[in-house]
Parts: structure tokens; C-alpha cells; sequence
């Protein structure tokens, strides 16, 4: 626990025990606590709750409740305003926030609660466009986040190679073209975009082809199965590329067709149909086909009561499983109700990180994937009802405490000067990930080569680097639910809040270091913390948040919480270090002091952008 959330606890604990100490109502104080200045560093309005019970002004409830024993690092309690207000002592409490942050010690081994996190799920017969990177940004964040929290963390891509996609990619494979003339996946998307326009010229010869090989596709000896997961596997090895340029990895590849092998989807059906609340039909619209029946479920969810069609498909008449009920099978897997009965074999053996990457196949060996406690699925926010679904089958096995813990993450689109995207009618060819990057890349050389401290080999590198930061920076600064519309002068500014900006601050927070003359050791060895400035103690206090704001991030599952931490605490410190003389203090002992408030600040941003996965770049 990071001090400043013990320092919460500590002061929570002390109004609690005033509260109970002078016979006031016992109330939740959780939400009564504000460090956004009111009048102390912390402040609390828990009197203004009292006195209405008391009858009572706030201001007297205010005055009882202050009147208790403070810590050292509290200089004064005071009833201002009806509020409860706290007031650091500046030089204990900056002392140990610089301790803690010069000091840190390594993470621990990872013993929490495992969950899973999918994301982003690409269909195997395209490149990622815009859409997909915001996905796979916002799992990699949000893995990074958990896995700061202490979870043991399983970083899961689901590979679709049995939809229409698919079986119409192959087609296209099979009928127009079969050799790739450039990188495999944007080679595949285009072919599938070739095929979709020939659908409008000869629909129904086209149909009765992809109906035989949709057909052929579901025999999982047949050729055609074979021949679809070789160019599948050709083109997620291709879209790794991709993910390795942005720093993304996964533990394990999860693939639609190895699912079907191994029966899973069965045993999902049987577990339900035992609730006889998901029947098969014998006559009607429905017939054949196993239903769930909404007007079966106890505690029906408001967003299923009212609907023009009170059931859900999981079964067509024709026998083929609907999306939802492969999905609630998945899902049975990931919480550990069917036995896992997947092989994994090694798909990469070393990623951008060193890590291998498995997959489930048909030979390999037995591995400790999946049955998690949570799982956190990053798909966009027009699948919610399909998202839904699946809590509800948990929720009719009587598993609320599954569907409480499956997280469906959405998140809205992205508009980069043409619009919104489509695989179908090939809208992103141009806008893909790979594209963006190039493009960012350009842009980044560009900024820098005006910078003669820098070497030419050094350039192309740093360039890399403020590219990706200002890509990644931009893409989740926008909490998940809203539309990004991506702009350069916005993703690219050095002076305004942005992932270079940041590395920037970092990178003279570094030149600083490098010319005040210590060495990390004596600023280590600190005796004595004096602060004068108000700059060095917002600096600081925004520096000792950086754990609370971790924890918020993982609560909340918001990518978003940590760029905004970023961006404040760039800004704190750029306020700090045009206003705080550092090498030229008056004193040895001030020039110390603050030679660690600058190191401090560079060990919390490195941190975040360790989360963000920005590199701290030591100059630019």
C-alpha cells in the first residue's frame, strides 16, 4: 500500500472514531472525502450528513468531530466551512512520499485473484484498423493495470476462423487469388473486400459455393478446414507484427474451431437445458431450434422484459450454434464449469517482450489456461446485448456471482479524416494500425530532426518512441464509451497534454538529475525534507496519489484515469520547474531536496508510462 492511501485509511479511521468517540449516528463516510483543496490538503464533509440527523450547524457538529488525536504527518485538524479540514505537516509528509518513491521496492510475486482479459479478437482475414487498435490498446492498458494491482493476469486473444468471413476470405483464396503480394493480412482484407463486391454482381452463384464450404468448413478433417486455419494462422502471425510495433502481447490464442473440436459447445447446452429454462422447440416459429424463454427467468434483467421477441436463439433450426451460444460456451471455459479440454502448442516462441505466445491445437500439451474468478472482455459497445446474454446464462445456472464478474468493457469508434471503418466494403484500406504508425512515425522525424543535441542514430529511434507514445496517449486519453476523432496537432503538441509531452518532461526531469551533482545514493539517504516552495509540495502530494490512482484505474476499468494522472503530473511538474530552482538553490541542502523531488517525479511517470507501455525517453 502505497502512504498516501494509508494516509486516507488513517484519517477515514479517525473521523469514524470521533463519530462513535461523541455519540453521533454511525453513517458511511466512504464518499465524504475530497482532496481537491477545499480548504485543507483533505477534507471532509461528513458534519453537513450529521447535522441534518442532529438538527444541528454544521460548523458545531465540525468543531466536535476535529478534536482528535493527530499524527505526525498531520500539523492541524480545523473546523472551517461545516467541514473537517486536515493540513499536512509539508516537511514529514514530503519525506515520506520521497522515500517511498526513491525507495520502491520490487513487485512482489503475483499471488492474487487470476483473470482473464480478452481483447482484440480480430477476425484472421484482415489487417487492424483503427477500430481493432483502440481494442487492443485498451486490453494491454487495462492488463498492465491489473497486473500493477496484484491480479495474475491472463492476456487472451480469441481467433474467429469458423463466421461468413471466413468462409467467403476462403472462397476468394480459392476462386480469384492465392498469392500474396504484400503483407499477408492486408494482402487477405483486400481479397475479402474483392469478393464482397463480386457478391453484388453474381449473389446467388456465389452463395450456393460459400454454403458448400461453410458446410466442408464444419467437418474438422476436411480439407477445407485444414487449408482456412493455414491461412488464418498466416494471418494473425502477420497481425502480430502489428501488435509487436505497438507493444502488445498475449499469453494465449483461443481459436473458434478448436472449440468446436473439443465439444465444449454441447456440454454448454446440456448444463442449460437442465435449468428448463432453455428448451428445444417442437412446433412454431421456433421449431427446432433450443431457445432461452425470458418469461422462464426468475429476476428477469429490465433490459430483456418488453421485447418484441421474449427468446433467444442458441441453436438454429438447421443445427448450427448461434454466436451467443459459442460465446456462453467460451465463457463456461473461462470460469472453470467445463474442464478445460484444450492442447496448447507454442505459436510464437518469442515476442516483442521474450514471451512465448501459445495456442490451443490439435497436438500439444496440457496447460493451466483459463478457470479464472473474472473475466473482462474488451468488445465494442454495439455487442452489449450479445454481452448481456452471457450473464444471463450464468445467471439462470444460478451463478450471479459469474455474471457479476464478467466485465464487458465497450468502447465507441474512431474517426481519423475519413470517417468510421468497415472490413466489409474495405473502408480502412489506408487507415490501418500499420498505416497510422508509419504516418506517426513520419511526423516524429520530422519534429525532431530540428533538434541538433540529438545524434543522427539516435533519431530514428526517439522518433519510434514519441510515434508510439503519442498514438497510444491519444487513443485512450478518451474514456472508452465516447468516439475518439484522432487528430495530429492534438496526438503530436509538445506543449500541450500529450504522450510526448510527457516524455518531454521526463527527458528534462532527466537532464536535471544528470547536472545537480548527486548521485542516486545521497539523494536516497535523505534526512530531513524542507519544503518552500508551493510548487514542491503540489509536486509532491501529486506524485504520493500514484497508487490510488492505479487502484482507481482497475476499479473503475478506465485506461483513461491513468493518462489523465500523466498529464496532471507533467504539468505539476513543468509548473515546478519553471518556477523551482533546482541546480541553483540557495543551499546544498535545498539543491538536494530537490534534486529528489525531481527524481520522485521521474520514478511515478515511468511507472504510468510503464502501464501505458510509453518509453521514458532520457532526452529529446
Amino acid at each position: 500500500m502505497d502512504f498516501y492511501e494509508s494516509v486516507i485509511n488513517d484519517i477515514k479511521a479517525m473521523v469514524i472514531n470521533s463519530i462513535e468517540k461523541n455519540g453521533f449516528p454511525k453513517i458511511d463516510v466512504t464518499n465524504e472525502f475530497s482532496d481537491e483543496k477545499l480548504f485543507g490538503d483533505i477534507s471532509c464533509s461528513v458534519a453537513f450528513k450529521i447535522a441534518k440527523l442532529a438538527k444541528k450547524n454544521p460548523q458545531q457538529i465540525a468543531e466536535i468531530i476535529s478534536k482528535m488525536e493527530k499524527p505526525d504527518y498531520i500539523e492541524a485538524i480545523k473546523a472551517e466551512g461545516g467541514f473537517v479540514n486536515f493540513y499536512f505537516d509539508k516537511n514529514i509528509f514530503s519525506k515520506r512520499v520521497l522515500d517511498q518513491a526513491i525507495n520502491k521496492k520490487p513487485n512482489p510475486n503475483k499471488e492474487g485473484e487470476k483473470v482473464i482479459i480478452e481483447y482484440p479478437s480480430v477476425n484472421p482475414n484482415k489487417p487492424w484498423h483503427l477500430g481493432h487498435l483502440r481494442n487492443a490498446l485498451i486490453g494491454e492498458t487495462i492488463s498492465n493495470v491489473y497486473d500493477a494491482c496484484g491480479y495474475l493476469v491472463e492476456r487472451e486473444n480469441y481467433i474467429d476462423d469458423m463466421g461468413l468471413q471466413i468462409v467467403e476470405t476462403l472462397w476468394g483464396y480459392l476462386n480469384i487469388n492465392n498469392t500474396p503480394s504484400k503483407k499477408y493480412d492486408h494482402w487477405l482484407g483486400e481479397l475479402y473486400v474483392e469478393v464482397n463486391k463480386l457478391l453484388q454482381e453474381k449473389k446467388d452463384e456465389i452463395n450456393k459455393e460459400l454454403s458448400s464450404l461453410n458446410v466442408a468448413l464444419e467437418d474438422k478433417n476436411s480439407k477445407e478446414s485444414r487449408l482456412t486455419r493455414k491461412i488464418s494462422e498466416k494471418c494473425v502471425m502477420a497481425q502480430y507484427d502489428t501488435a509487436s510495433a505497438y507493444k502488445i502481447f498475449h499469453d494465449v490464442l483461443i481459436w473458434e474451431s478448436d472449440i468446436l473440436k473439443a465439444d465444449i459447445f454441447d456440454k454448454a447446452i446440456s448444463l442449460l437445458e437442465k435449468s428448463g429454462v432453455v428448451r428445444k422447440e417442437k412446433e412454431g416459429k421456433y421449431a427446432d431450434c433450443i431457445i432461452i424463454d425470458f418469461s422462464k427467468v426468475e429476476n428477469l434483467p429490465d433490459s430483456f422484459k418488453g421485447l418484441e421477441e421474449p427468446v433467444k436463439v442458441l441453436v438454429r433450426s438447421n443445427a448450427t450454434a448461434t454466436y451467443a451460444a459459442k460465446d456462453i460456451a467460451f465463457h463456461m471455459w473461462k470460469f472453470g464449469l467445463i474442464p478445460n479440454p484444450f492442447r496448447y502448442s507454442v505459436f510464437m516462441e518469442k515476442q516483442f517482450n521474450g514471451k512465448k505466445l501459445y495456442t490451443t491445437s490439435a497436438k500439444g500439451e496440457n496447460l493451466d489456461f483459463g478457470n479464472v474468478k473474472k473475466a473482462i472482455n474488451i468488445i465494442d459497445f454495439e455487442q452489449n446485448y450479445e454481452q448481456e446474454i452471457v450473464k444471463l446464462a450464468f445467471k439462470i445456472l444460478g451463478r450471479d456471482d459469474i455474471a457479476k464478474n464478467l466485465v464487458h468493457l465497450g468502447y465507441n469508434t474512431v474517426e481519423l479524416e475519413g470517417g468510421t471503418f468497415s472490413g466489409r466494403k474495405g473502408t480502412w484500406i489506408g487507415y490501418t494500425a500499420d498505416d497510422l504508425m508509419n504516418e506517426a512515425e513520419k511526423r516524429a522525424v520530422e519534429l525532431i530532426n530540428g533538434n541538433s543535441n540529438i545524434k543522427i542514430g539516435e533519431k530514428a529511434l526517439i522518433a519510434k518512441a514519441v510515434a508510439l507514445a503519442a498514438i497510444k496517449f491519444e487513443f485512450l486519453r478518451v474514456s472508452p464509451e465516447k468516439k475518439i476523432i484522432f487528430t495530429w496537432e492534438r496526438a503530436l503538441n509538445f506543449e500541450g497534454i500529450s504522450g510526448p509531452y510527457c516524455q518531454y518532461m521526463y527527458a528534462r526531469a532527466n537532464k536535471i538529475v544528470k547536472n545537480s551533482g548527486f548521485e542516486l545514493h545521497e539523494i536516497k539517504d535523505i534526512d530531513k525534507v524542507s519544503v518552500t516552495a508551493s510548487e514542491e509540495f503540489e509536486l509532491i502530494k501529486k506524485i504520493s496519489k500514484k497508487g490510488l490512482i492505479i487502484n482507481k484505474a482497475c476499479y473503475e476499468n478506465r485506461p483513461n484515469v491513468i493518462t489523465d494522472y500523466a498529464g496532471e503530473l507533467a504539468v505539476m511538474f513543468s509548473k515546478f520547474y519553471e518556477n523551482v530552482p533546482v541546480i541553483k538553490a540557495k543551499s546544498h541542502e535545498e539543491a538536494k531536496n530537490r534534486t529528489a523531488i525531481v527524481y520522485a517525479f521521474m520514478s511515478a511517470i515511468k511507472d504510468i508510462f510503464d502501464i501505458l507501455g510509453i518509453e521514458a525517453l532520457e532526452k529529446m
